[in-house]
């Protein structure tokens, strides 16, 4: 198997078009044929099914796509590696954060940051948590931001700041201004809540079966923003990181409401491969995030993992 063929199949894949790829490796579409062909020869394997409009992976197709984009994620940092050597540095900033965080902290971040890099520009995925990991691991990212820590001994795993999940209602609902309610008034309104795999759901459903109590949510919604406006809308109630709500809070919009027994503080995290080449720009980052755990806890924190 060659880079250039990998290269090949691994656009195909995303765009499901010989022409889009031909015009982006600016070679002919008979030659785009000719490497896939070669690579399935090669391999004794079908690795595409070509339909009337474009194509799809086979199986086998799909085991060999996540080699594919290890690989060439390698080979992108391998050459990145061998820029600094040359003292040059590489500009971008590859980053992956699950969706408080990308949504709501990491611009203040990369602000703080690009003050520090003007050079800098970001690439930046917004997924859960277990896709976050995945791009680590994949190498197409060299720094994660996650909500809940995890357990992998392949990652170095260090707090750098925390949040404070709170109990918010509309304006004008009946506990909005109320002193703190005890989980049996909580069980009187409908919850809106993230889907399951959310780790802030996880969070809250463990605190809150502490204290005895099971919520069956009436809505389940993918994404803080949908969340928030169901709220404001008054489909119900839900927990929600303070981070997220901060405009909405300070417009009189959404307010929060404490929970007798409860407190939903928790660590924020950054990810990174444990025998990973970091660039320059990714080692500065972390340098930045460090400093913001020392400034919060009084003193530098150690990587937990």
């Amino acid at each position: 198997m060659e880079l250039r063929q990998l290269r090949t199949f691994e656009l195909l894949a995303r765009t499901g078009s010989f022409t889009g790829v031909a015009r982006e490796l600016s070679i002919s579409q008979p030659a785009v044929s000719a490497q896939i062909q070669a690579l399935e020869q090669e391999l004794g394997l079908r690795l595409l099914d070509r339909l009337p409009r474009g194509v799809r992976l086979t199986a086998a197709g799909e085991v060999l796509l996540g080699y594919a984009r290890r690989m060439l994620n390698l080979e992108a940092e391998a050459a990145a590696a061998m820029l600094e050597q040359r003292g040059a540095q590489a500009t971008y900033l590859r980053l992956a954060a699950s969706p408080t965080i990308g949504a709501y902290l990491l611009p203040q971040l990369l602000g703080q940051f690009k003050r520090l890099h003007p050079e800098m520009r970001s690439i930046a995925d917004i997924e859960p948590s277990s896709r976050v990991v995945e791009a680590l691991q994949s190498y197409a990212v060299e720094i994660g931001l996650v909500e809940a820590s995890v357990e992998e001994t392949d990652l170095v795993v260090a707090e750098f700041l925390s949040d404070e999940l709170v109990l918010v209602v509309p304006a004008g609902h009946p506990l909005a201004g109320h002193g703190p309610i005890s989980v049996s008034e909580l069980q009187a309104w409908p919850m809106v809540s993230r889907e399951p795999e959310s780790g802030t759901r996880a969070l809250v459903e463990e605190a809150l079966s502490a204290l005895g109590v099971r919520l069956a949510p009436a809505y389940e919604l993918g994404g803080v923003e949908a969340i928030k406006n169901a709220v404001l809308m008054g489909l119900g109630v839900a927990f929600m990181s303070r981070q997220a709500i901060g405009l909405e809070e300070r417009a009189g919009l959404l307010v929060p409401v404490a929970v007798e027994g409860l407190s939903l503080r928790r660590p924020l995290y950054y990810l990174h491969q444990r025998h990973h080449h970091l660039s320059a720009l990714a080692r500065s980052f972390i340098r930045l995030l460090d400093g913001l755990a020392g400034a919060e806890a009084g003193g530098a924190r150690k990587p937990t993992a």
